[in-house]
């Protein structure tokens, strides 16, 4: 499920929260007009509020306005002389910013960007647990590195104003090529993105599920806001599925504007080696891919806690 569709499903919920607020409102004071006094008092103050709606002209609408007012203060007097708590005659709504809309002033309101924020951690469970990057230990690491630390960090910081979709992070064993993408998980996460996590043995077991018609989850990867693929290289070569699919994923994702983030032990020539000439042409593409080696050397750049 994309960001769009996951806002969307998000905005039906804020409906339904809207919706039950206006009718235990609207109960409330149906409950209330029961009381002859109440019901003549809230009958006349709906009549003037319609016709101060309906009416353009200035002094009529003052005048109107003043009744309404009028009104108003009488059933709020009725109200305290009986012990009936006026608040309710209004919908309660959750937020008093957008009224439970979702939106306000033509942009997501604060609480709907932290439900997505909560339904996006509940859906990326292990994505939540990832360090950041404050658990850097800037310390650990050579100039290289470091660059390599800042583009990253500058890139989550522009997402999705970014002009590169693609980042390869090579390197060594232990250098720190995982530690880095989950600290970017974290961080666009955070920020309100839609994040796939997989090894690339997940994404392969992936594929060949979904060759033999037992799974359908490859497709949910394609369409995923931003893919993870943790050690390319590592997944066995499976004849039909391992190069098909991952030149599929990777060209699908490419030509939807999709970024997809991929670290691996390789070298540039070993993935020419390993796979072949389209898949190493998609990924070393420099107009879409920010490529990056770390050459620390087996270094664990997480700060120890103390």
């Amino acid at each position: 499920m994309d960001k769009r569709q996951l806002i969307s499903n998000i905005k039906q919920n804020f409906m339904l929260k809207r919706v039950r607020a206006q009718e235990e409102s609207e109960n409330y004071i149906n409950s209330l007009r029961k009381n002859e006094e109440f019901n003549k008092l809230y009958t006349e103050y709906s009549h003037v509020k319609f016709e101060y709606l309906k009416t353009s002209y200035e002094e009529e609408n003052i005048a109107l306005k003043h009744d309404m007012q009028d009104l108003q203060l009488k059933i709020n007097q009725y109200l305290d002389k009986n012990g009936y708590d006026k608040t309710k005659m209004t919908p309660q709504y959750e937020c008093k910013i957008c009224n439970d809309t979702g939106v306000v002033g033509g942009r997501i309101c604060s609480c709907l960007m932290k439900e997505l924020n909560k339904t996006l951690s509940i859906k990326s469970s292990s994505i939540s647990k990832f360090k950041s990057f404050k658990d850097v230990d800037i310390s650990l690491m050579n100039d290289v590195d470091h660059k390599a630390l800042e583009i990253l960090k500058t890139w989550c910081d522009k997402y999705p104003n970014v002009s590169k979709i693609n980042i390869n992070i090579m390197g060594a064993s232990g250098s720190g090529k995982t530690f880095l993408m989950e600290c970017m998980a974290n961080e666009l996460v955070t920020s309100g993105q839609v994040v796939t996590f997989k090894t690339a043995f997940e994404i392969n077991e992936l594929a060949r599920l979904y060759h033999m018609g037992k799974s359908y989850e490859f497709s949910d990867i394609l369409k995923t806001d931003i893919l993870f693929i943790d050690d390319l290289g590592t997944e066995p070569i499976i004849k039909n599925i391992t190069k098909e699919y991952l030149y599929n994923l990777i060209n699908v994702r490419q030509m939807n504007n999709l970024p997809t983030i991929i670290s691996t032990n390789l070298s540039e020539d070993d993935i020419l080696s390993r796979y072949d000439e389209r898949i190493f042409s998609r990924l070393a593409n420099k107009n879409l891919s920010i490529n990056l080696l770390l050459t620390s050397q087996d270094k664990r750049i997480i700060k120890k806690t103390k």
